[in-house]
């Protein structure tokens, strides 16, 4: 894509695959007319040494306050005629508003990562029910788009509350078809540094990214270590990959489930931020990925499983549901029945080949294009 205007863009959180974001847009801009602006917590965390420092070529600090470091972001686009991209908006939108009202004109792209509404499957929030009206009054500024992140298959075009908001598909770059291994042979000595070795007709399931409790990892311990030996759920192995919060980690540490899976070897955890390598790794590296949380927002995870080739366990509700369901990638199970959950994972073990297949007619759909054409649009 050939850019001749320049783009800052601001970015105030590096949690998550946020950063892998910026990158994507970044890489599409010129070295010479791309600008980020980060506050300091951000330019100094681990995620931004992985995903921007060979990148970026110059970083100007914002303020820790959202509401200043909105109001620096615009006066520097306005001020370099640049096009200023905010592509986690979400937390920003008001003070967004406050800093357009100063004068001056300024083209401005905004990404709302987050667009549920009260009475879906979150608890209810004040943020949930300003947040379409503060949208709308943002994107009747003069200059200013707003877009919504849909999922990266495209299955939701549209979001409740937010009329007239175009979506962008979370970006998943696809690279050629991976080798395969043949059906049936183990696979978890490519996933994390702590994986299983070669572990004889074993099948993996893996939960991956930064690990918190939304994630329900709970009942996932449940579901396997409650497997009658009989049952061919109890020779499936956990793979848990990625940085865990405190809560999680003490689950992992001391809970009665952990600790049968990990007296039975069936238990594999790499408690850091992966490199993208070794997330790419760890993904490819294990027979499913297990995505249960129910939240009304896309899932990057669900999608990076399915353009390696590798089907989700995913929830019965939520977003996530939707995204197995409407592609046929996996099986979905209640997030808070172990019962539920070890039932669709004995299912999937049984349909991994006809999944996978799915998978492979899945990853065509997605994509990086889309994304960053819809943030950045024709800047020429």
């Amino acid at each position: 894509m050939s850019q001749q205007r320049e783009i800052a863009i601001a970015q105030m959180e590096a949690a998550g695959h946020r950063l892998r974001y910026v990158r994507m847009l970044l890489c599409a801009v010129a070295p010479e007319r791309r600008l980020l602006l980060v506050p300091a917590a951000v330019h100094d965390s681990p995620e931004f040494a992985e995903h921007l420092a060979d990148v970026v070529d110059h970083v100007e600090l914002l303020p820790a306050s959202r509401r200043e470091a909105m109001r620096v972001a615009v006066a520097t686009a306005r001020a370099r005629g640049a096009r200023l991209v905010v592509p986690d908006g979400d937390k920003n939108v008001g003070p967004l508003l406050l800093a357009l009202a100063r004068p001056g004109r300024v083209e401005v792209s905004v990404l709302l990562m987050r667009t549920a509404l009260p009475g879906g499957p979150e608890p209810a929030t004040v943020g949930m029910a300003l947040k379409p009206v503060l949208a709308a009054a943002l994107a009747r500024r003069p200059g200013v788009r707003v877009r919504f992140l849909t999922d990266a298959f495209g299955v939701v075009v549209r979001r409740r509350g937010f009329p007239g908001v175009l979506p962008v598909r979370d970006p998943v770059a696809v690279t050629p078809d991976p080798a395969r291994p043949r059906e049936g042979s183990p696979r978890a000595d490519r996933a994390t540094g702590s994986s299983p070795r070669a572990v004889d007709g074993a099948v993996t399931v893996g939960v991956f990214g930064v690990i918190s409790a939304r994630k329900n990892l709970p009942v996932l311990l449940a579901a396997l270590a409650g497997a009658a030996p009989d049952d061919p759920v109890a020779r499936v192995h956990l793979v848990v990959g990625g940085r865990c919060e405190p809560d999680v980690r003490e689950v992992l540490r001391s809970g009665p489930d952990a600790a049968t899976l990990a007296a039975a070897g069936r238990l594999h955890v790499d408690d850091r931020l992966l490199t993208e390598a070794e997330f790419d790794a760890a993904v490819a590296g294990v027979d499913a990925v297990a995505v249960l949380h129910d939240n009304d927002a896309p899932s990057g995870v669900v999608a990076e499983a399915a353009a390696r080739g590798v089907p989700v366990l995913g929830p019965a509700r939520g977003w996530a549901s939707s995204m197995v369901t409407g592609t046929g990638i996996g099986e979905v199970a209640a997030v808070d029945d172990p019962a539920d959950v070890r039932a669709a994972l004995a299912r999937l073990v049984a349909a991994r080949p006809r999944r996978a297949a799915a998978t492979r007619r899945a990853r065509t759909r997605l994509g990086t294009e889309h994304f960053v054409t819809g943030l950045l649009g024709n800047v020429t």
